[in-house]
């Protein structure tokens, strides 16, 4: 392979808050889903009992006819209670606290600290050792099973998402414009971003462009990891003689400032990055050559572009290469991960019996059932296109379906040309990407103090790169981080490290 009861410490008082927001979690879902000691019906069918998150305002309906497919095919009843996403990782710790837990539920932060103090408690399955005996999970990744591990154990099936997603999404037409080649390395990178914010681009007359778009998406500067990879620097954690380093403490993202600045002194980037919550939006206008990120996004930048630029056209690139030659970041390769409780599911039969249900979902048929639904009512093909259904009654049938797939490696891919080569791309990358070593690691200062900490090396990034903070000045935001609980973090992640015996 590539690859009891704990509530007694919750306190009676936050186990009746815990009671009440179950209950309401449950609101306007199936009620038999929160109880998940239903028996297996007379016919054989599993009885299967699950939570998962909605990301629509209308829920799936129980009529569904890919639900109804999906059952008929792996012989079970499905129960679903379905919880907004906004809300669900709070509803799901309530639910852990309150130890009434249906069969199987999707945690989104596998390493939240609920969800770590519970498996460490013994609530959960541990079900590594029994991926090797089924046909389709024994395919998971070993990088990603090792992502979601705590403690070095698995507790649950990841929801697979591309390993490598992140690359260039360019203005092709613009670099026709101005006769340029695709960029291949950082100094070829940097010179079509000048020459997309000096050379009129857009052949309107103004010098009205930038190069580069940034935004704050979730707080990091938008593009600014992959840069630092490119630059030699590391995946959020760098190994260096033995030791975990966090990545704002090393020589490459100082680089990374350094670069980041001088696109902002020279205007290459638009000037409020600072200010955007997206950075997508400053290529919707028209007005900037490059945007990077996950190259999924290329179908609907075009699409946004054209809107105002209708001649628009854009190109993938995943590969530049920097000191170390070409480089790409890993993502975490999943998207949440289903567990089963120990408190629903009493034995390993019943256990391996909803292993087998997971199994036969991540097979081809069922995959695309759930990726484009039923052909002839959610899709049409003609001439091998896929046409999507205009029927909004059709349609609802199969909303969130995809909340229902664990692996997505047998999905056929019926996209525009940007989405199949997107596809491939993230294959080419998944050969070279760099990972982060520190990810399979738990820190509990950091499920504390995290957020803070964060937020001290993410304005003095932004500050340095506006010029508002000098290199000095950033180095003593690094130690503020160390002071509040960095060396702390640093000392937590190391010492799980030294357990793996590889220091």
């Amino acid at each position: 392979m590539k690859r009891q009861s704990w509530t007694a410490w919750f306190g009676t008082g936050a186990m009746l808050i815990s009671l009440s927001l179950i209950m309401t979690a449950c609101v306007g879902g199936n009620n038999q889903a929160s109880q998940g000691a239903s028996p297996d019906s007379p016919d054989g069918r599993l009885m299967l009992s699950m939570m998962l998150p909605t990301y629509n305002a209308e829920q799936m309906p129980e009529s569904s006819s890919i639900l109804a497919q999906l059952e008929e095919k792996t012989n079970t009843d499905l129960s679903v209670s379905w919880v907004p996403s906004s809300s669900y990782t709070d509803k799901l710790s309530a639910t852990v606290a309150s130890g009434e837990l249906p069969k199987a539920f999707v945690a989104l932060e596998p390493k939240a600290s609920f969800i770590i103090n519970a498996a460490r408690s013994g609530m959960f399955w541990e079900v590594g050792p029994y991926l090797s005996s089924y046909p389709n999970l024994s395919k998971m990744s070993d990088v990603v099973l090792n992502n979601v591990s705590i403690d070095g154990k698995i507790y649950g099936l990841y929801r697979e998402r591309d390993l490598a997603r992140f690359g260039l999404m360019i203005r092709q037409d613009w670099l026709d414009n101005l006769e340029l080649e695709p960029p291949k390395n950082l100094d070829e990178l940097y010179e079509v971003l000048k020459a997309f914010a000096n050379q009129d681009p857009d052949q309107n007359g103004r010098q009205d462009t930038v190069g580069l778009a940034v935004g704050m998406q979730g707080n990091n500067i938008a593009g600014f990891k992959d840069i630092l990879v490119y630059m030699g620097g590391p995946n959020e954690w760098e190994l260096k003689d033995g030791q975990m380093i966090p990545a704002h403490m090393t020589e490459a993202y100082m680089d990374t400032l350094k670069f980041y600045k001088r696109l902002y002194d020279e205007k290459l980037i638009n000037q409020d990055f600072a200010l955007v919550q997206d950075g997508r939006t400053v290529m919707y206008k028209g007005k900037a050559g490059l945007w990077i990120d996950n190259m999924i996004d290329g179908k609907n930048i075009e699409e946004n572009i054209k809107k105002v630029v209708p001649e628009a056209k854009i190109d993938l690139i995943n590969r530049i290469a920097g000191p170390n030659g070409d480089a790409t970041r890993a993502g975490a390769g999943f998207l949440g991960m289903y567990m089963i409780p120990k408190t629903s599911v009493k034995t390993e039969e019943e256990l391996k019996q909803i292993l087998t249900y997971f199994d036969k979902v991540s097979e081809k048929e069922i995959q695309n059932l759930l990726k484009y639904g039923v052909e002839g009512m959610q899709y049409t093909l003609e001439s091998g296109q896929y046409v999507q259904s205009t029927d909004a009654k059709a349609r609802a049938e199969m909303t969130d379906s995809s909340q229902f797939m664990i692996l997505q490696n047998e999905i056929e891919n019926y996209g525009t040309e940007l989405e199949q080569l997107s596809t491939e791309l993230f294959k080419d990358n998944a050969t070279f990407a760099t990972p982060n070593p520190a990810a399979p690691f738990i820190s509990n200062t950091a499920i504390e103090l995290g957020n803070e900490l964060n937020k001290i090396i993410q304005d003095a990034t932004v500050k340095f790169i506006m010029g508002t903070a000098s290199e000095q000045e950033w180095q003593q935001a690094v130690d503020k981080w160390l002071q509040g609980g960095g060396s702390k973090i640093m000392e937590e992640i190391n010492a799980e490290y030294a357990k793996t015996g590889k220091s």
